[in-house]
């Protein structure tokens, strides 16, 4: 029995959005950050009444919200899945290095598999990683908060720069 070859590049370029040009996906991607940044913010402030700062220690405190949530499955009283605070705790984590580390920003790159997609990518230094979700299943990598796994990737990446 044959198989078909799976190809990762493939099925990460079928959930992409599709643009008219480059300025329309730097738009687009410009408006879902700050959206993702936004319900973030409002489910911080709901389920500990503390706004999220921007500060690298900051990453702690999303953390623990994480797994505040994990435990208690506050995804459901929040109307989110894990998959949607995964994808926000990726912006927020990016919105952070962005703010604190020189030679970091965000980038916008046509999606070299499809002429009319973008994708979002976060450049530190030399590096740019693109992503949707930097932190998918993120309980499944990390047993518990006191890791402190995003602060410790931000100074990481840090070092690095």
């Amino acid at each position: 029995m044959m198989h078909e070859s799976f190809h990762i590049e493939e099925e990460y370029g079928r959930n992409l959005p599709e643009f008219k040009t480059e300025f329309e996906a730097i738009a687009y991607y410009f408006d879902y950050r700050f959206e993702q940044l936004a319900i973030l913010s409002e489910a911080a402030e709901y389920m500990n009444g503390k706004e999220l700062n921007y500060t690298p220690e900051s990453l702690i405190e999303l953390e623990t919200l994480y797994f505040t949530f994990f435990r208690t499955n506050g995804w459901k009283e929040l109307q989110l899945t894990i998959h949607e605070f995964e994808t926000m705790m990726s912006i927020y984590f990016g919105e952070v290095v962005t703010r604190h580390l020189p030679d970091s920003d965000w980038a916008v790159q046509p999606y070299p598999f499809d002429e009319k997609k973008y994708v979002l990518g976060l450049n530190r230094g030399k590096h740019t990683d693109y992503f949707n979700n930097l932190f998918e299943d993120h309980y499944l990598t990390v047993k518990n908060e006191e890791e402190h796994y995003l602060y410790k990737r931000f100074k990481r990446i840090e070092a690095r720069i």
